[in-house]
Order: C-alpha cells, then sequence, then structure tokens
C-alpha cells in the first residue's frame, strides 16, 4: 500500500518526456495541450483525453504472502 499526494501535471516537457517513454515501450501516446491521448487503451481507462498526474508517495507498507511472513513500513522524507 502507498500513501502520499497526487497532483495533476500540465508542464509540457514533462509530458512529452512521458509520451516519449510511452511510444518507446510500443504504445503509440502523443502529447494533446495538456493531457495524453493514444488511438487506443485499455477499456478500463476510459476514452481520451488522459491526464498525468506526479503521486509523491510519503509511507508505504508491504505484506509478505508467503513463509516467513511478516510486514514492513517505510516512510519518506
Amino acid at each position: 500500500m502507498l500513501e502520499g499526494e497526487a497532483h495533476r501535471t500540465t508542464d509540457v516537457g514533462e509530458l512529452d518526456q512521458v509520451t516519449t517513454l510511452f511510444r518507446d515501450s510500443g504504445w503509440p501516446a502523443e502529447r494533446d495541450g495538456d493531457a495524453v491521448t493514444a488511438p487506443y487503451s485499455a477499456q478500463s481507462a476510459g476514452p481520451p483525453p488522459w491526464y498525468l498526474y506526479r503521486f509523491a508517495v510519503r509511507t508505504a507498507v508491504g505484506v509478505a504472502l508467503t513463509a516467513p511472513h511478516g510486514a514492513t513500513h517505510w516512510r519518506f522524507a
């Protein structure tokens, strides 16, 4: 589980950088103004445009599902 804050980014440079990474991995995404578009996506994503968010993690919890089991909690400054 992750806890933190998400904020929408409209920075053109950041959007171009992310859509370039998407294209390099095989998804033909493009920046359209302050959003991302593509000719297709997962049905659960809904229709374009899609907006980019930056997520700043404050805490994380990991739980082991197999032996020896246990949980770990991290805090990030």
